[in-house]
């Protein structure tokens, strides 16, 4: 798709960009603290796996209420999600329900540890798995469901919960944009028996790379420790100074491990991750207000009894009163100077897993979405102004091409 130009903009009202400069979809909240939390890690002699992932870890557990040895940090949330489905038992031969409207790293961790990813369909007014579509799905092979949070709503956790109890199933959550969310007063990443967060440069807390494994089990988080570094019993910090432990490979394992620059990082963004979440959910509730009236976008939102951490703003376009498809709208707001994003397209719609088999036709309200969807900026630091700024494009483009 070629830049966005003059010939991409609607001759709108006045006939100039809602904005002179490009806003931004998202931008990095990084600051001072993080900065001499970074130099102090810098300083300390040591960087790599050590200290400051166990701080991590410990403060981590604490914000979800778990033991402190129940959260293991890892390089990505797609490792985490590996680790977890391995700690599971998943292997060769079984299946994992998961959601079509998802990154294709939720898939990929359930190929990675050899097993095959069955997509279930979605609740249209949320796009988080469907529990009688899942409960449709549960086959002989099933061994786990793994729900995806999506843009920081929480799935529907008690129905999957008791599909997963009458089936004998694990749940991993896939919680990468829902840390600081919760489903009925509980936290997002406590729903099942281990969930993984990501900590990637636009998550509502970011140390730059990463992500965090959190489970129920203390055997799963021990086993995922030694995984997640080639599975040898002892990492190095643990052989350093006067006390030197020969270490020993027990387990197939990865390099896997988080290091102790990104968490003196995150312990910094944990720290400020309340006020974060409470100036996003500000920004989304802004934003609901503002489109409430029109008849030509909806929000989307989550079930009863979900909070949303408020990490991506998704709207679904009612194409079918307008005059154009999404990606016409998508381009004027760029040429607006509005930053946008798409969340997502069904992953049965994209070449690898068409080319594994999976149908599009078998998720009809996840393909019916992706077709319809964009994503407005949203992050702590966003404007009221900039905000109003992006509804006025929107809502005149919208206006414009109204069947």
């Amino acid at each position: 798709m070629s830049a966005p130009g003059d010939a991409d903009r609607p001759a709108l009202e006045g006939g100039l960009p809602v904005r002179d400069t490009l806003l931004p979809f998202f931008r990095v909240e990084l600051g001072s603290e993080e900065e001499e939390a970074a130099v102090r890690a810098l300083r300390s002699g040591w960087i790599s796996t050590g200290p400051e992932c166990e701080r991590f870890e410990a403060d981590l557990a604490g914000f979800l209420g778990l033991p402190p040895a129940q959260a293991v940090s890892v390089a990505s949330c797609t490792a985490g999600l590996h680790l977890a489905l391995r700690a599971a038992g998943v292997g060769p031969g079984d299946e994992v329900i998961t959601s079509p409207m998802t990154f294709p790293a939720s898939a990929n961790a359930i190929l990675h540890a050899g097993a095959v990813p069955v997509f279930a369909d979605v609740v249209p007014a949320w796009l988080t798995l469907d529990p009688a579509a899942v409960r449709a799905a549960v086959g002989p092979r099933t061994r786990a469901i793994l729900p995806v949070h999506f843009a920081g709503w929480p799935c529907e956790m008690d129905a999957l919960g008791g599909i997963a109890a009458e089936h004998d199933l694990a749940i991993v959550e896939d919680a990468a944009h829902a840390i600081g969310a919760t489903w009925r007063g509980r936290p997002a990443g406590t729903l099942g028996d281990a969930a993984a967060f990501s900590f990637y440069a636009t998550k509502n807390l970011t140390t730059c790379e990463g992500g965090l494994v959190a489970t129920a089990h203390p055997e799963w988080a021990r086993r995922m420790r030694v995984e997640r570094l080639h599975g040898i019993d002892l990492d190095a910090s643990q052989r350093d100074g006067h006390d030197y432990r020969h270490w020993e490979s027990v387990s197939l394992g990865w390099k896997y491990n988080l290091n102790d620059l990104q968490a003196a990082i995150g312990r910094v963004q944990l720290a400020r991750l309340p006020e974060q979440v409470r100036l996003r959910r500000e920004a989304d509730s802004r934003y609901r207000a503002a489109l409430a009236a029109s008849e030509l976008v909806e929000p989307i939102s989550g079930p009863a009894g979900a909070e949303t951490a408020a990490h991506l703003f998704p709207v679904r376009l009612r194409t079918e009163r307008l005059r154009v498809g999404r990606d016409h709208v998508l381009r004027a707001l760029l040429a607006e100077n509005v930053g946008v994003g798409v969340h997502f397209r069904a992953l049965p719609l994209h070449r690898f897993f068409r080319d594994a088999g999976h149908r599009p036709e078998a998720v009809p309200a996840a393909v019916e979405a992706s077709h319809r969807l964009l994503s407005l900026p949203l992050h702590p630091g966003i404007k009221e102004l900039e905000q109003q700024q992006v509804v006025e494009a929107l809502l005149r483009i919208l206006r414009w091409y109204a069947a």
